[in-house]
This record gives structure tokens, sequence and C-alpha cells, in this order.
């Protein structure tokens, strides 16, 4: 996840996006929400929130920032007690994480409905092609 986080700087950095990054949260403070929440965040939305508390390129994507993390608790298909940590594509698929800190890709739209997400992936597989139209664009 760390080069994935380092290419990412740079991709923004390139398309002067890096308004869209926030400080990060601290270990502590994740651990201290985590402990409020009575949940596990996962590791790699941890180390995203240590990059920057907090992530909305566009319209499409969005990591939460720490304090906005929620748990869930009257959704259809998806148990009390998990988390919501933000969204993946627009309205109706949405990352979640179960009480054991899996993160998961949850699609409302479209089967399966629960799937294992790797935020590194998403990111170099969705989000890195959306930063670099800006840079073109520039160009």
């Amino acid at each position: 996840m760390q080069k994935v986080l380092e290419e990412l700087k740079e991709l923004l950095e390139k398309a002067k996006m890096t308004n869209k990054l926030n400080p990060p949260a601290t270990p502590e403070q994740i651990a201290e929400r985590e402990r409020s929440l009575g949940a596990i965040i996962p590791d790699e939305i941890k180390e995203f929130l240590q990059f920057s508390d907090g992530f909305e390129p566009d319209v499409n994507f969005r990591v939460f920032p720490l304090a906005d993390i929620k748990v869930i608790t009257h959704w259809t298909n998806i148990p009390a007690g998990w988390l919501y940590l933000g969204d993946l594509i627009g309205d109706g698929c949405y990352m979640v994480s179960d009480e054991n800190g899996r993160l998961i890709r949850c699609d409302t739209e479209c089967p399966p409905f629960l799937s294992d997400l790797s935020l590194a992936d998403w990111l170099r597989d969705r989000i890195f092609e959306r930063i670099e139209e800006n840079i073109d664009e520039d160009e």
C-alpha cells in the first residue's frame, strides 16, 4: 500500500490536485477512533488515513475522514456493527468492513453484493486513470 500511496501523491502533484489531500491522522487518533467505534478499521484504510485523513478526488470515490467513519446500524444485507468507510462508485457502491476489519466492497446494484476489496488495487485500477486525465488536460 505504501508504494501506491507514493504513486498517488506523485500523480496528484503532476495534476496540481494536492489540495485533495488532508493532513494525516496519527496512529493514536486511529486507535482512539477504533475504541470509540468498538470496531476494527481495516489495515489499508489505516494506512490511507495516515497518508491523508480522508480523500475525495471526484464524485465517484471517497475515503471518509476518521471522524466520519460510521458504524452501520440499519442497512439491508449488511450486518449491524460493520463500518461504513467511504464510497466507490457514486451511489450504490461502498467500502465497508466486517467485525474482523476485512475491507469489503458493498455493491447494492450488482451481484456479488459483498466482495473482498483491495484499496491499493482500486486506486491503481480506477482512480489513477481519472487523475491522469487531469494531467493530460493541463498539458
